[in-house]
């Protein structure tokens, strides 16, 4: 590994590890739970591996536990994974120019990934691509490993599991709070905290996560049209009426 290439891994390691410490314990609490379901331990390096999905992961083992069928997996799946559409929207410049690693970012694309690539900005510009690509693979192997910790201590250790899954929750608060303290502009958690609330007002909570991405991108593109017309405005404003036009 060169030089320049130890520098930047070296900082995504260090970017990555709110993740670390979020995901090990997570994915431990999704091997106890298939392991409990009666699946041998390789399949969650397996699931981990080529699914990455958390929040799917889980609803996975609770689909197979109750003997659903492809359907029933292929429609929740959808549903549950439709936010990461947003993303890869809001990712469109960053993601240009990375090179062969770009199918990967998009495979690896997790919600607590996403945060730390819209807050984190590349130490070279020309390596931006290596660089996300040390964020997304570093985040993929502490998720395996937890997994995998998580299957086989599962196998071996009779536990009590109640709780864990909260760390999900704990690891959001950590990386909006870096994310609060990184940005420039406060609008964009006003309007996701007022999306969330509306949300909760006139949906269920088993379906506020979808109506609130929704509702936050509505406020969000509200927003921006706003300082696109406003700065129109004052630049028309800012022009000498009296100027001729010279030809």
């Amino acid at each position: 590994m060169s030089q320049q290439s130890e520098s930047l891994f070296k900082s995504a390691l260090k970017t990555t590890l709110p993740v670390f410490l979020g995901y090990i314990p997570l994915g431990m609490a999704f091997g106890f739970l298939l392991e409990g379901a009666g699946y041998h331990w390789i399949y969650a390096p397996l699931m981990s591996i080529f699914i990455y999905a958390g929040a799917g992961q889980f609803i996975a083992v609770a689909l197979l536990a109750a003997g659903a069928g492809l359907t029933e997996f292929a429609i929740t799946t959808l549903l549950i994974n439709l936010r990461h559409s947003f993303y890869g929207l809001s990712l469109l410049d960053k993601f240009s120019g990375v090179g062969k690693v770009k199918p990967y970012l998009i495979f690896a694309l997790t919600d607590e990934t996403y945060a730390l690539l819209t807050t984190t900005k590349a130490p070279e510009e020309d390596s931006k691509g290596r660089f996300y690509f040390y964020i997304a693979v570093l985040d993929h192997s502490y998720w395996i490993l937890g997994s995998v910790l998580g299957a086989v201590l599962g196998s071996v250790l009779d536990l009590r599991l109640e709780g864990m899954t909260f760390v999900l929750a704990t690891l959001f608060v950590v990386l909006t709070i870096e994310q609060y303290h990184a940005s420039r502009s406060r609008f964009p958690f006003m309007a996701a905290m007022g999306a969330g609330v509306i949300s909760l007002m006139l949906f269920s909570p088993d379906n506020m996560l979808l109506f609130s991405i929704f509702i936050g991108t509505l406020i969000l593109m509200a927003h921006e049209r706003f300082v696109q017309d406003d700065l129109e405005i004052r630049s028309i404003a800012d022009q000498d009426p009296d100027q001729e036009d010279i030809s």
